[in-house]
């Protein structure tokens, strides 16, 4: 079909086909349309060869990249199951010596029972999970707390902390109506204390909010210099709030940060959250008194113990299927729970009870035989600890400031139902726990019934969670808290950018009893609390040393809070408590800031000149200067 000029040579030939295929603007013009339109054609082919080879390549490089990515994801995929592997494993962990069976993860809508499962009955099993490790084996992976990680994420927000920010903390204390803030001064291995706020009607709790950092310190005495800010109140001080417009507006105005601004301030809480800035610091009730007070509930370095034993007397056969509160219904929350009860007593079980009654009912619910009625019932009986763990489900729900109790019901082993509804803040151990795992969580209260009854048909399940949040309890004794303590102010100090010296007119902290001669009202309520043994101390008592006032082989020196610190001067409260004249009491301070806060001249208890020892003598001691 092509047609060529003659050629009149081989070199004339080649030329010829040469310019036959080239565009029209790169060659003469040829007079045959005939070789015209071949020279088209020919381009025409080539062109679409060149295309089609190019679609090629590029499907070809397509399904290249799609082969890489299914095996990425086969890879991730494989790594998945791997993990979801090892959680499933311990969801399998049970008691040792007794039998558990896999159930799948809790639902506030019940479902059929996995197979094995009854509505009483603890399932089929052998006591080894899946690939033979003993149930004993599983549970070691609950007794062991990563502090490291968990500090971290406290701190992540703080690349650095500045003095300054120290000083806005001392300011949001003093504005917000706190009933205790302190800056406690960790320098050369002593501890130094300077009170903000230490109200005078609540002195029997405030050693406690000293003692997480004077526990850390005798345990760890290798800790960095600190220097912090403790406001011991149930709620945080510094919100975060993006999500919420005038809460970060509020925040955004008080601590702008820039054009010379104030920084947020740097200070610990008894609770925290993803929504505030505060650090995290021991709530008062995990050092109550070791002596009698008034709200009877022992320290958890003797509670634990006996809590640990408690709970692992009642058989899990023995446990009442019920889900159950006791205490006060003062918060709205509570109250809903308590008419949830009243709507389904088959499930719920609210036992209304305040400290107010603890003097006037003097039987437990077990004696008058109302610990399995169900339902809401006021001011009829009491529950002692073991009596409370004969229940499998345990309620937590918030109160009007926050629910400390949780703690204590995970050692009951039974599965703590957790009602989310109110519960904003949480302790710092709670960051280590993992709802379905430790415990079972529900949105709001009208949620109880259901979980109740999703817990009562998948009994093996309800078992595993109880046992794990027991094991992970069980563990959380008075040294893994001085750890958590270690470690964090071990990462707080890696972030401080100055240098750490104790206050002028701080006091300086070594025992527990120089805590309680320190807040001490007057010399008789001291020998209420006082341990007079030094073991506590951060610093040993040498061998043979002479011990004598104030101190007694502690650093207490006469000192005592400022006035202004304890006191609410406000019109409707005490405007006259301060007055130099006329004091509330002289087992104050009214030194002037900067200086040691030793008490008024006219001190009636002696506190600088003596201290009485138990058998009614004194003795002469050292007097701080005025």
């Amino acid at each position: 079909f092509f047609h060529f000029p003659r050629c009149q040579s081989s070199s004339h030939c080649l030329l010829s086909v040469h310019r036959s295929v080239l565009p029209t603007w790169d060659r003469p013009r040829s007079r045959d349309p005939m070789i015209s339109g071949s020279c088209c054609a020919i381009v025409a082919l080539v062109a679409l060869l060149c295309l089609s080879q190019l679609r090629i390549f590029a499907q070809r490089r397509e399904l290249a990249a799609a082969r890489e990515l299914a095996s990425l994801a086969s890879a991730r995929d494989h790594r998945i199951k791997a993990r979801l592997k090892r959680m499933h494993r311990l969801l399998r962990a049970a008691e040792v010596r007794e039998n558990v069976s896999v159930c799948p993860p809790p639902s506030p809508v019940a479902t059929k029972p996995a197979s094995g499962d009854s509505a009483t009955g603890t399932g089929t099993g052998s006591g080894t999970a899946e690939d033979g490790l003993p149930a004993s084996l599983l549970l070691k992976a609950q007794r062991s707390w990563d502090w490291r990680a968990i500090a971290s994420e406290a701190l992540r927000p703080w690349g650095s902390i500045r003095k300054e920010q120290l000083e806005t903390a001392v300011a949001a204390c003093n504005d917000n109506g706190t009933m205790y803030c302190q800056r406690l001064q960790v320098h050369k291995g002593s501890l130094y204390l300077t009170d903000y706020r230490a109200i005078f009607f609540d002195r029997h709790y405030a050693p406690a909010r000293v003692w997480p950092l004077l526990a850390a310190l005798r345990r760890h005495r290798d800790l960095p210099d600190v220097d912090i800010v403790v406001a011991g109140n149930d709620e945080p001080r510094v919100p975060a709030f993006p999500g919420v417009g005038s809460s970060w507006a509020k925040t955004c105005r008080r601590w702008p940060g820039e054009k010379g601004g104030p920084l947020p301030p740097a200070i610990f809480a008894s609770t925290t959250s993803r929504g505030v800035m505060d650090l995290p610091w021991l709530d008062f009730a995990w050092y109550f008194p070791r002596k009698p007070h008034k709200l009877r509930t022992p320290p958890w370095s003797v509670l634990h113990p006996q809590l640990v034993e408690a709970g692992g007397k009642v058989r899990w056969e023995d446990k009442l299927e019920i889900a159950m509160h006791t205490g006060n219904v003062g918060s709205v929350h509570r109250k809903s729970l308590a008419a949830v009860a009243e709507k389904a007593p088959r499930e719920v079980f609210v036992n209304e009870l305040f400290i107010g009654d603890h003097g006037k009912i003097r039987q437990t619910c077990k004696e008058m035989g109302l610990h399995a009625t169900g339902g809401y019932q006021q001011h009829k009986c009491f529950m002692r600890f073991e009596d409370q763990c004969g229940y499998k489900y345990l309620l937590n729900s918030a109160s009007i400031g926050y629910a400390n109790k949780f703690k204590y019901l995970l050692l009951c082993g039974s599965v703590v139902i957790y009602v989310q509804d109110g519960m904003q803040h949480k302790e710092f151990y709670e960051h280590g726990l993992l709802p379905g795992v430790h415990y079972v969580q529900v949105a709001t209260a009208d949620d109880v019934p259901a979980m109740v009854r999703y817990l009562r048909e998948h009994d093996s399940y309800a078992r595993a969670v109880a046992s794990a949040g027991r094991a992970r309890l069980a563990a959380l004794d008075v040294r893994a808290i001085a750890a958590f303590n270690a470690e964090l102010f071990t990462q707080y100090a890696a972030k401080q950018r100055f240098r750490v010296r104790p206050l002028p007119g701080a006091v300086r902290i070594d025992c527990e009893d120089d805590l309680w001669r320190h807040y001490a009202l007057s010399q008789g309520w001291a020998r209420l609390y006082l341990k007079e043994d030094n073991d506590t101390c951060i610093h040993p008592i040498p061998a043979g040393a002479t011990l004598g006032p104030p101190g007694w082989g502690g650093a207490y020196n006469g000192s005592k809070p400022r006035c202004l610190a304890g006191h609410d001067l406000n019109p409707r409260a005490q405007p006259d408590a301060c007055k130099f004249e006329k004091p509330f009491s002289t087992s104050e301070s009214f030194a002037p800031p900067g200086e040691f806060p030793v008490t008024h001249p006219r001190d009636r208890e002696g506190w600088n000149t003596r201290w009485k020892k138990p058998d009614g003598s004194c003795c002469v001691g050292h007097v701080p200067p005025l």
